[in-house]
């Protein structure tokens, strides 16, 4: 499962744990709205039941936690905390961790350096950071780091006043034109809430878990990393397949971007292990260039990229579909 990492400031936190609350910024006005917006709901689509949740202190620098999703997540304006309204929003509860001292970001920092773990984002290529999330693989390396702060740890953790329950409402939020998804976000939703789900292992195979937004020294995030664990042990990761993901057309820029991914993932991840990797893009429609590269790189090299189109009806249902 992916774990999600929440920014808070030390007031924000306690409410967070009294509440059992945590929960993104708010889109502020501007020409770009909407689109911000469904960015938010965008990221708050990767969540799922029983996902793990921390949440890391501004102010001190340090990584807290460990709670679980409690339930699914949830679009709501009622006010909790009192700088300003968060209402991409997901209920926690108490998990089986319950560290008293707190991971500190230079040790973080260690790690990252170390290459123990990859998809840390504090900050995004584009700003600011509200949410990132980690593979389980990573967490595994944050709790061992915990363990050996937290020998005697017997804390138990107690929500004080539960937020109540809310239906899960972020697809009849996103925005959309015509009965077209209106931006790139607003699919990326759509993807996040299905990956999350489970959904489309028809067309992707068994993945295990998989992380959206993942930073690169590109100066650009890969959209969507599936990742396939070996069944008798989940801890070891067989193979990945990145996915760049367009509104409208994948065009040969998108199909540029993409192969950078890869060879960027082939050399830093994979040790050149191309059996480990595959390439997919997914759009409304798929230029003849693109196509025309595709069929040629599969015949010639063997080395398929998938062209997957999406399908979103008036009946706001979201379908994909190889082609």
């Amino acid at each position: 499962m992916a774990v999600h990492i929440f920014m808070a400031s030390e007031e924000n936190y306690e409410i967070c744990v009294k509440r059992g609350l945590v929960g993104l910024p708010e889109a502020k006005e501007s020409k770009s709205h909407d689109n911000i917006f469904d960015a938010m709901l965008s990221r708050l689509a990767m969540i799922k039941e029983n996902d793990y949740i921390l949440m890391y202190i501004i102010g001190s620098k340090e990584l807290r936690g460990v709670w679980r999703a409690d339930g699914a997540p949830f679009y709501d304006e009622t006010k909790v905390w009192e700088d300003r309204i968060y209402p991409f929003r997901c209920r926690i509860k108490t998990s089986e961790y319950c560290f008293e001292h707190s991971l500190m970001l230079n040790d973080i920092t260690d790690l990252r350096n170390n290459n123990k773990i990859w998809t840390w984002a504090l900050q995004r290529s584009t700003g600011t950071n509200a949410m990132f999330s980690i593979s389980n693989q990573e967490f595994e390396v944050l709790i061992t780091e915990y363990l050996k702060i937290n020998p005697f740890s017997q804390n138990i953790w107690r929500i004080i006043e539960p937020y109540p329950f809310h239906e899960s409402n972020i697809l009849q939020k996103v925005h959309t034109d015509n009965h077209k998804l209106k931006y790139e976000f607003s699919v990326m939703t759509y993807l996040n809430y299905s990956f999350a789900a489970g959904d489309f292992k028809e067309i992707f195979g068994n993945y295990t878990d998989y992380l959206s937004y993942i930073p690169t020294n590109l100066g650009r995030e890969m959209d969507i990393l599936l990742m396939y664990s070996h069944p008798h042990n989940p801890m070891t990761i067989l193979s990945y397949d990145i996915i760049e993901v367009k509104r409208d057309v994948f065009d040969e820029n998108a199909l540029s971007q993409l192969i950078d991914y890869e060879s960027w993932f082939l050399q830093k991840k994979v040790s050149g292990d191309m059996k480990m990797l595959r390439t997919t893009a997914v759009a409304k429609s798929f230029s003849d260039e693109v196509i025309d590269y595709v069929n040629k790189r599969n015949t010639i090299e063997h080395k398929p990229i998938k062209l997957v189109q999406y399908n979103f009806n008036e009946s706001a249902e979201f379908e994909l579909k190889q082609i």
